[in-house]
């Protein structure tokens, strides 16, 4: 469920906010970040921490995204955990 949208767009169910679970709006805001700024994608550059991060704000202020939990995120700086970390595989 973490690429269902608050609006109802989302797939794969086009869940509406309320049925969407807090875990699943959770990964979204991780998952859409890690997607963005992710270095070990072959198919596309990462983009740096601030782009990603102005983003992930469009996404909240079109409340496509949970905005309290955006703000959770940055606030928290849970992003920050992530900067420089590779997946074991590629490590």
């Amino acid at each position: 469920a973490h690429h269902e949208k608050l609006n109802g767009t989302g797939y794969p169910l086009k869940l509406s906010e309320a049925e969407i679970p807090f875990q699943s709006k959770m990964m979204t805001v991780s998952d859409i970040y890690d997607a963005l700024s992710a270095s070990d994608r072959p198919y596309k550059k990462a983009v740096p921490t601030e782009k990603a991060l102005d983003i992930l704000s469009m996404e909240a202020n079109r409340q496509l995204i949970d905005n309290s939990l955006f703000k959770l995120f940055v606030e928290a700086e849970i992003y920050k955990k992530t900067i420089g970390w590779k997946h074991p595989a590629t490590a």
